[in-house]
């Protein structure tokens, strides 16, 4: 089906309270009510949330600009309106000088160009972005709107994926500092321990539950990673892992994960330097780490490999010495009937997004399936894997997971499994327990911290001393010797700071990429002027200053904790010292730790006081583990929303897709019974599926199902087709005069529908009608033409056509009709 093109009339009308806008994009919603009213009614205060780059697709003739410039400026925020052009050639928008920061109005081509500009970096860094439609775009009419909403949906979510990645990179030295103690032993002590034998490794995609009966009935002879979310769906399930696995820094992940930390006595957790701290510090059982210790350490570890914690399991597995990996629930993708997550997840629950206009992928059966683009990325880094490795056979059990190159698919009952002949509780025996004095461990981290504390300070010194010498060098000028002299005292900071603190420079650098990167410039080196040489070396040693300062208050966090651990093991621990700063970084979870390893006799002296302080620990944690107020646990609410819905489904229709098509009617469906819109979507939805596959008396009557009073513009335009199509000129009709409603350009259209019938006078009043308010749209006037000739009223019809001539002559159309009338061949 072809994508229908607008019609972009430039014709303004006046609406009743005296505003102006265009009928050909807002049709008469400024009719029935003011735009203050109905953009209250809409937005209400969302679009004025604080803190957040506003995206706006539509103007609303102007009208949404004006909105929001005679609103009070909201603290932190920014608005980005993006038009189409032929709406914007209709438009003249000034946006005041003082305001034009806070304001902007751009072209998708403009868009893009900004957002690489780095401009507003900080809110895609953040993810602190909202994409809104104007009430023309999301009335779903202008076609058009639907398949900008794709490509700034897509845009700003590439963006912000990327630009999280870099920021994240502070996100994991700031868990690793946090984690110096509890990372613990390295992973690495597993290396090639497991040579030539079948792991499984068990994600959270839905696969799972087609596998896990297989699962447990080969349970004696599989050895099990398995992503930390899911891990106590298998012990349910009796099939405890020998393995689980996380590696998120974000403090949303000990939510994610919370079930697993029952499992201490019976897994093995292995842990990236980065993961979270809240549950590495609260894991009461063996656990193993991945990566450095400290991030100026380069060690022979086993590395983290992202972006997602399946991608690090697999690559434990493999360093593990198996031969064979298989995947489970490593989908990578949507199931077919929309399912994101394996059962008993908070994300299977919560059911895939209704809004959110996701990527497409080929499965091994030959199907597509939607998948976010975080997945993407993980398939290929998969795709990756598989090339570095390719004497490790890897195998994805799931004929509906991604198709990924190297990655073969094998139904688990044809696979042949080598037997790792380790059971969960013999790999914890594998796995020493701390042997060396755990006071001179931690005082050997103290030392190592407080040397890295201390080259911070001086790095920081030394920032601050060449930002002074370049403050100087400013006021002098370029080639002279005082300049000169200038130059070369900062370059001995420079040699100083390469020379003496090598192996913390390369962490500076690594954690203030974002601010390092600042100073960089396309400009060749001999294209530098004086003032730019000047700013980039003011820029070059604030990022120094501001990273070592940063980093300095990371030390002291990982010298307090490692301080509150030396008193936990003290023969006279502090109760009111270690629970304080349990509470402080919130991990009161350690309580249970302390309590396992205290002596009876310190135990039986303890206080009252003390004993309540750990009580309230005790108490802290268990909320932790069973309060469902974050956040996190409110995804179903925000899958189910459709305020976006209407554009994906225009955007599924507009790329033909119709398996994505019937898994959104399968997600509203059940939304139907108590949601007028709900219905209406699930149906005009429905409506494309049938059309796209040719079945269009299904699809006249899937529209027809929802109620008269809620079709809108958009169902009827669809209706209008399928009347003419299936030849129910009555029911067009009908349609066509509920469309006139909306907008005069439908006059022509039932002008000939109405021809069709034989009301022909009928026909030529609308004809004229219309043309009387649009008397230079040569289109209507050709047709009124062809409608004249063909009553045998031949003057009329030249009449017509000499007008379109006097409007554009060189209108070739008009111009082959009148030399047809000239010889009698016209109809």
């Amino acid at each position: 089906m072809a994508t229908s093109q607008s019609v972009f009339n430039n014709q303004f009308a006046i609406s009743q309270f005296d505003e102006y806008y265009l009928p050909c994009i807002n049709r008469n919603t400024f009719e029935k009510e003011d735009s203050i009213t109905a953009f209250k009614k809409k937005y209400k205060h969302d679009i004025f949330k604080e803190d957040t780059l506003h995206v706006i697709l539509g103007l609303d003739s102007g009208l949404l600009v004006n909105y929001i410039l005679e609103s009070p400026q909201v603290a932190g925020s920014k608005y980005i309106f993006v038009e189409l052009p032929e709406v914007m050639s209709m438009l003249n928008i000034d946006i005041p000088e003082e305001q034009q920061h806070y304001l902007k109005v751009l072209s998708l081509e403009e868009l893009n160009e900004h957002i690489e500009s780095g401009e507003d970096d900080l809110f895609l860094i953040k993810d602190q972005i909202a994409i809104t439609l104007s009430l023309a775009a999301s009335a779903g009419v202008v076609e058009e709107y639907s398949g900008y909403y794709s490509q700034i949906y897509k845009l700003i979510k590439q963006q912000t994926t990327s630009h999280k990645a870099n920021f994240t990179q502070k996100s994991f030295f700031v868990e690793q500092f946090f984690n110096v103690v509890e990372n613990n032993q390295p992973a690495s002590i597993l290396k090639n321990q497991f040579a030539g034998k079948t792991a499984i490794v068990i994600g959270g995609g839905p696969s799972l539950d087609e596998h896990i009966d297989w699962i447990k009935a080969n349970y004696e002879q599989l050895f099990i990673l398995t992503v930390s979310r899911f891990a106590s769906k298998l012990s349910a399930a009796g099939i405890p892992a020998h393995i689980i696995v996380s590696v998120d820094p974000q403090d949303t992940s000990f939510e994610v994960n919370r079930d697993m930390m029952s499992l201490a006595n019976e897994s093995l957790f292995i842990n990236s330097h980065h993961v979270n701290h809240r549950i590495i510090a609260q894991w009461n059982g063996k656990s193993l780490f991945l990566g450095n210790r400290f991030p100026w350490e380069e060690t022979n570890n086993i590395l983290t490999i992202g972006p997602t914690v399946t991608n690090s399991a697999i690559r434990v597995a493999i360093e593990m010495g198996f031969k064979q990996v298989l995947l489970s629930g490593v989908d990578l993708c949507h199931s077919s009937a929309g399912v994101t997550h394996a059962k008993g997840s908070v994300e299977a629950s919560a059911g895939s997004n209704n809004s959110i206009i996701h990527e497409w992928v080929e499965t091994y059966s030959g199907s597509i399936a939607e998948t976010p683009i975080q997945l993407i990325h993980a398939a290929l880094a998969l795709k990756e894997e598989a090339e570095t490795y390719p004497n490790v056979e890897i195998v994805n059990l799931s004929i509906n997971a991604a198709k990924i190159q190297g990655i073969t698919h094998i139904p688990k009952e044809q696979v042949s499994i080598v037997s790792a002949d380790c059971s969960p509780s013999q790999l914890l025996e594998m796995v020493p327990s701390a042997s060396e004095n755990k006071q001179e461990k931690l005082q050997r981290i103290q030392t190592e911290l407080s040397a890295a504390n201390e080259a911070f300070k001086a790095i920081s010194k030394l920032a601050i001393k060449a930002l002074h010498i370049n403050n100087e060098a400013k006021k002098l000028k370029q080639h002279s010797a005082a300049f000169q002299a200038k130059a070369s005292e900062i370059d001995k900071i420079e040699q100083k700071i390469n020379k003496k603190f090598p192996k913390y420079n390369m962490s500076i650098k690594v954690f203030g990429y974002f601010e390092f990167t600042q100073f960089l410039t396309t400009k060749k080196t001999q294209d530098w002027s004086f003032k730019q040489m000047n700013s980039m070396t003011h820029l070059y040693y604030s990022a120094y200053q501001i990273i070592t300062e940063q980093l300095q208050e990371l030390t002291e966090t990982a010298l307090d904790i490692v301080k509150l651990r030396r008193e936990e093991i003290s023969d006279a621990p502090s109760i009111e010292l270690i629970t304080e700063g349990w509470k402080k970084h919130n991990q009161p979870g350690r309580v249970n730790i302390f309590q396992a390893m205290l002596d009876n006799t310190v135990a039986s002296s303890l206080t009252l006081d003390e004993k309540s302080k750990l009580k309230s620990a005790s108490d802290s944690y268990q909320d932790q583990l069973t309060s469902f107020a974050h956040p996190y646990f409110s995804m179903k609410k925000k899958n189910q929303n459709l305020d976006n819905t209407l554009a994906k489904i225009l955007d599924l229709k507009q790329h033909k897709n119709i398996d994505g098509l019937t898994l959104l009617t399968n997600n509203i469906e059940p939304l139907i019974a108590n949601d007028k819109f709900a219905h209406r979507l699930f149906h005009l939805a429905l409506h494309y599926v049938h059309f796209l596959e040719n079945n269009f008396d299904a699809a006249l009557t899937a529209l027809l199902e929802i109620e008269p009073t809620s079709r809108t513009e958009v169902e009827l335009k669809q209706q209008l087709l399928l009347a003419l199509k299936l030849h129910k000129i009555d029911l067009a009709e009908e349609t066509i005069t509920s469309l006139a409603h909306y907008s005069d350009e439908y006059y022509p259209q039932h002008a000939h529908i109405l021809s069709l019938q034989g009301k022909n006078q009928q026909a030529l009043d609308l004809y004229l009608n219309y043309l009387d308010k649009y008397p230079t749209d040569e289109s209507t006037l050709i047709k009124l033409g062809v409608f004249l000739a063909g009553l045998g009223q031949i003057e009329g019809a030249k009449s017509a056509f000499d007008n379109v001539m006097q409007i554009n002559p060189d209108n070739v159309t008009a111009r082959n009709y009148l030399n047809q009338l000239a010889t009698g061949n016209a109809s």
